[in-house]
């Protein structure tokens, strides 16, 4: 179990069971709101992983974009691109922020949710359109039961029924993904595309019907992630290192990518932010 903080939130990392492992890459348990997500609208930029996302006490999260808005205590937040427009705003009813974070492997999108990645690209969903009538046990078991080791265990259960229920087969893709979360340096398509002897054109089919996202789009999201990720952890990190284990052409390249996501430089995103992150996410307010 490891301790992280967002300012004043404060973040339980936890693994689960290694029957759940195949399914499950980890949970976060968090508590008490940082103050800057309940004042303003923010941007939680993708990591690569889909998550569900459970809040306790009746708290809601808003999700916003163009002419739409979504409040809810439960959902899966799938892989959205970089520039999507969405926008998160957290609403209080005046109990504490408590709440629990799930990240999904890629074969568990296909065992606990039935549902294949493209599904959920640039989605959030609500959990009747996931569970149907498994929503009512969830919110009696797992939102309102008090002991945080219960809530735990309770979720384990569930999902391990639903991965002996499910039969659904892997995605052909996942083989390539969980091979990309363990390459180290530069990633690029022409790099991918050489490493499982196939090519670009079978490899941006591949993505586009499995993903929904071309393979640069989805490799841009690890590198900047990646990228992210070091200035968290590595602030005094050389740009020509950072540039190099990412996979940016050169240093221009990384600051114009991150301008143009982050609405601001590095150095910017350091000061205001201090480099961490929400959750497993880097975060930029509006």
């Amino acid at each position: 179990m490891k301790e992280h903080y967002f300012g004043d939130m404060r973040m339980l990392e936890i693994h689960p069971s290694i029957a759940l492992k195949p399914y499950v890459e980890k949970y976060y348990l968090y508590e008490k709101m940082d103050d800057r997500l309940n004042r303003h609208a923010f941007r939680a930029l993708p990591n690569g992983w889909v998550e569900m996302f459970l809040l306790f006490n009746g708290n809601r999260v808003t999700f916003l974009t163009t002419g739409q808005r979504m409040s809810l205590s439960g959902f899966i937040a799938g892989i959205f691109e970089l520039n999507h427009p969405m926008k998160i705003k957290v609403e209080l009813n005046g109990h504490p922020m408590n709440g629990i974070s799930v990240v999904l492997t890629h074969l568990g999108v296909n065992r606990i949710l039935d549902r294949s990645l493209r599904d959920l690209t640039n989605q959030i969903l609500d959990f009747s359109s996931i569970w149907g009538s498994n929503q009512q046990w969830l919110q009696q078991n797992v939102l309102e039961t008090n002991d945080v080791r219960q809530k735990l265990k309770n979720l384990n259960d569930f999902f391990l029924s639903r991965v002996s229920a499910n039969h659904r087969p892997a995605q052909r893709i996942l083989f390539i993904l969980n091979r990309l979360e363990q390459m180290a340096g530069p990633l690029t398509v022409d790099r991918v595309a050489v490493e499982f002897n196939i090519s670009y054109k079978s490899l941006y089919r591949m993505f586009i019907e499995e993903i929904g996202l071309t393979p640069k789009m989805y490799l841009k999201i690890l590198r900047f992630n990646q990228a992210c990720w070091m200035l968290s952890r590595q602030p005094s990190v050389s740009w020509s290192d950072l540039v190099d284990r990412c996979g940016y052409y050169d240093q221009s390249h990384f600051i114009h990518e991150f301008k143009a996501i982050m609405k601001k430089s590095p150095l910017q995103y350091l000061k205001s932010s201090r480099g961490s992150f929400y959750l497993d996410r880097a975060y930029v307010f509006r």
